[in-house]
């Protein structure tokens, strides 16, 4: 049978976490088509990825080769290119770092199926990190779980009108892992892409709003569709002088054709103008900025840049010390899904997930995946790898 749903999933050195997500995958048997958009090729892990039926007999693997991401505009296109090529009905993005509930999934694209007016459906979306001794990264390939958790309960945005929408749902940034009709996704990465957006928030938030305007998204409390490995994004930057990076980037301008363009196809075709959504628009991104500027420059958080800056490894060893609460952590997953209405067959899948990913990131699966490409992760350098 053809899959019904496409993973797009960008790439751009962390090699081996790559390797790490499909080991998953094969050993689920996920039924869907990855398509991985490789942004900083490896010819060795090319030819691998390219004939991936030797390494992952189970997926249906492919590999798109992309000049190099050496700035956000490549990334865009790249992106854009790849949404360009999916040829199933439904599509969802994907980091290599990460791993998709499989269940939570299923349920979303059954869901679509029988909701037209719905771009997008999701579960939860359950957050890990890994602890692999202290001092390590705090964004390790392998180890144990150190952390689990999951947001909280969400509503359906089921509005009628796409004005009425974002007032509905705000800045919702999960929207971004959901399942989608394939043309939604391909449409707002055109744009960003013709946007050019200097700076991954304004990416991340043009993704969330543009949804909305798209259709309703669905929220299914009762599953998970998500787990996502804290630790490990690229682009998080925690020294970063936001005061110093607004005055000297096109961030202003590109928020103002941010909710120029948001309010122009949210006003069309409806009593709202584009004045009066711009409008409102503008406040939900001030909100987001105020609390994120207060948030960077409040007094605890210059104290914890300050120690960043001053003793380095201190702060590593705190952020990745040993944690003992995980398996109370796991119980207050199922506690909460039970809550919601998810009954004891998904509650054991759930159960089976979780101990799937814990499989795959110990320490005996690394060395599985990753042995033959060891020698030269550690001559091109462990951070364009792990």
């Amino acid at each position: 049978m053809e899959p019904r749903l496409t993973i797009v999933m960008p790439m751009k050195g962390r090699r081996l976490f790559t390797f790490r997500v499909l080991r998953h995958a094969n050993e689920a048997r996920l039924p869907y088509r990855f398509l991985i958009a490789d942004g900083q090729v490896n010819e060795a892990v090319a030819q691998s990825l390219a004939d991936s039926r030797k390494m992952f007999p189970a997926l249906d693997v492919e590999y798109v080769r992309y000049p190099d991401d050496t700035d956000f505009g490549r990334f865009f296109a790249k992106m854009s290119d790849a949404l360009q090529r999916v040829r199933t009905p439904y599509v969802m993005l994907a980091d290599n770092d990460d791993f998709l509930g499989f269940s939570g999934i299923e349920r979303a694209l059954d869901f679509l199926d029988n909701n037209e007016d719905y771009i997008c459906a999701r579960g939860h979306q359950v957050g890990f990190s890994v602890y692999a001794g202290i001092g390590a990264s705090p964004g390790s390939i392998s180890g144990k779980f150190n952390k689990v958790y999951m947001d909280d309960n969400a509503k359906d945005i089921d509005a009628p009108t796409a004005a009425e929408r974002l007032r509905q749902g705000g800045l919702c940034h999960k929207l971004h892992y959901a399942v989608y009709r394939a043309a939604a996704p391909a449409c707002i990465l055109h744009e960003i892409a013709e946007i050019n957006f200097s700076d991954l928030m304004l990416y991340e938030d043009f993704f969330a709003l543009r949804a909305l305007t798209l259709g309703k998204a669905r929220v299914n409390n009762e599953t998970i569709t998500y787990y996502s490995q804290s630790g490990t994004g690229i682009s998080y930057q925690p020294l970063r002088d936001w005061a110093r990076h607004l005055l000297r980037s096109r961030f202003t301008s590109d928020a103002h054709a941010l909710i120029d363009r948001i309010a122009s196809v949210a006003a069309d075709g409806h009593s709202a103008s584009a004045a009066s959504v711009a409008e409102e628009v503008r406040e939900i991104l001030e909100c987001r900025y105020r609390d994120f500027l207060s948030m960077n420059y409040s007094l605890p958080e210059q104290i914890k840049s300050a120690m960043r800056r001053k003793w380095p490894r201190l702060v590593t060893c705190l952020q990745t010390r040993p944690r003992f609460s995980v398996s109370r952590e796991r119980k207050a997953i199922i506690s909460q899904l039970k809550h919601a209405g998810a009954v004891q067959n998904d509650l054991d899948r759930v159960r089976d997930e979780l101990t799937a990913i814990e499989n795959a990131i110990s320490p005996d699966a690394f060395g599985d995946y990753a042995t033959p490409f060891l020698p030269m992760a550690q001559a091109g350098g462990p951070r364009d790898w792990a």
